[in-house]
């Protein structure tokens, strides 16, 4: 049972989630909760594929995070900001 007890000592630190089924398409491709020296913080990401001409290979999958915001104690956010990706200058 001390797998059990380790488990339960766990903090729970947050949880991120694929979208699978976007609303649209300038939903977040990733999104959820992180908690960061005990605040709870929300989360959007934008799946992307690296150009090759960096330090990753052609082709390899990231994500970038677009939104970090505090939740508030009720695990709403202020205001929304999603925004279109393809509006962004190169």
């Amino acid at each position: 049972m001390i797998e059990n007890d380790q488990k339960k000592e766990r903090p729970d630190l947050g949880a991120a989630f694929i979208a699978v089924n976007k609303k649209s398409p300038s939903s977040y491709d990733m999104s959820g909760t992180i908690v960061v020296d005990g605040i709870k913080h929300r989360f959007g990401a934008y799946k992307q594929k690296a150009s090759g001409k960096g330090k990753m290979p052609e082709g390899t999958e990231f994500y970038t995070f677009y939104r970090v915001e505090k939740a508030d104690a009720d695990g709403a956010t202020a205001a929304d900001t999603s925004f279109n990706p393809s509006e962004l200058e190169a």
